[in-house]
Formats: C-alpha cells, sequence, structure tokens
C-alpha cells in the first residue's frame, strides 16, 4: 500500500499498519518482538548485502530475482542494508495471494447486475472476476487457467452476440 520513495505515511502510522522507529530496539519494542532477534536479522541482512551472497533464502539467485530488484544496487540487487534510520515496519498477516472476490459473471464471462442479469457486452476474465476457487488459492498459477479459459469463453460469445 505504500509506494517507495512515499512521504505521506501518517494515516499509514495512524491505522497501526506502518510502525517507525529510530532505532532497530525501539522498533522491536513498538512492536512486541526481541529487540536481540531483530538487531541479528538486521545484522545477517546487512553481511549478504555487503557480499551479495543471502545463505538463507537465497535472494537474488536468478535472473528472475535480478529483474525484480533494484538494478542500481551492487553486488545483488534484491539485497540492501538495514541501517539508515528511521526504521520502519508494516503489518502483514497471511493469507491467499490469487484474487478471491471479484466482479460475478455468468458462464459466459458476462458481468452481472445487482439482480444477477448479465450486462450484454461486458465480460470480466483473470482477477478480475470473482474467483471460481472459491476464495482459495491452492498454488501458484491457479488464476492463469481459468483467466485463459474465460477470456477465450468472453470472446467467443462476444463474437456470436451482437451487442448494443
Amino acid at each position: 500500500m505504500i509506494r517507495p520513495g512515499s512521504r505521506a505515511v501518517r494515516h499509514f502510522v495512524a491505522d497501526g499498519y506502518l510502525t517507525i522507529a529510530p532505532t532497530l530496539s525501539e522498533l522491536a519494542v513498538r512492536l512486541g518482538i526481541d529487540s536481540v532477534r531483530l538487531e541479528a536479522t538486521a545484522a545477517n541482512m546487512n553481511r549478504w548485502a555487503m557480499s551479495g551472497v543471502d545463505t538463507e533464502f537465497g535472494r537474488g539467485t536468478t535472473p528472475y530475482h535480478h529483474i525484480n530488484g533494484d538494478a542500481d544496487n551492487r553486488p545483488n540487487p534484491n539485497l540492501g542494508p538495514i541501517r539508515t534510520p528511521p526504521f520502519y515496519s508494516i503489518r502483514l498477516f497471511p493469507g491467499d495471494i490469487g484474487a478471491a472476490v471479484g466482479l460475478a459473471t455468468d458462464a459466459a464471462a458476462q458481468l452481472l447486475d445487482h439482480q444477477g442479469l448479465p450486462i450484454h457486452g461486458l465480460y470480466a476474465c483473470g482477477n478480475d472476476m470473482n474467483s471460481i476457487m472459491n476464495g482459495a488459492y491452492p498454488a501458484p498459477g491457479i488464476t492463469l487457467g481459468p483467466a485463459l479459459v474465460f477470456a477465450y469463453i468472453a470472446v467467443a460469445h462476444a463474437a456470436s452476440v451482437e451487442v448494443d
């Protein structure tokens, strides 16, 4: 929710999504976690950032990782040191990463109105469409198959139906 470089963070702090502190020790206190372990974790990250090798999680070991990193950061675009205050923490909760709730559609991928009737000429597929997985995300890529199938169905339906 907070983009890199954003300065407008007050409302994120106010609602508890973001925690800020002048030191790692104070951040740990504010989060209610062990400060020694947080500082040890940051020290590990700093070593990995300097060496370019993450021995715990392997971040930055593939070309795919590098594309999603900071190309200007060396020696590894995915590893940066944790040393400049203030320090931030974002509240995260475990959950499924696929879209679970989207726009309601029928079997032809047509959007449904508030009465459950199709809106002719208006379609949805992929993450915009309500998940056929009924709110579950069983594996990475699970949204891709339904996206392709319902895109095909929508195009086939649109080609056979006169649009107002």
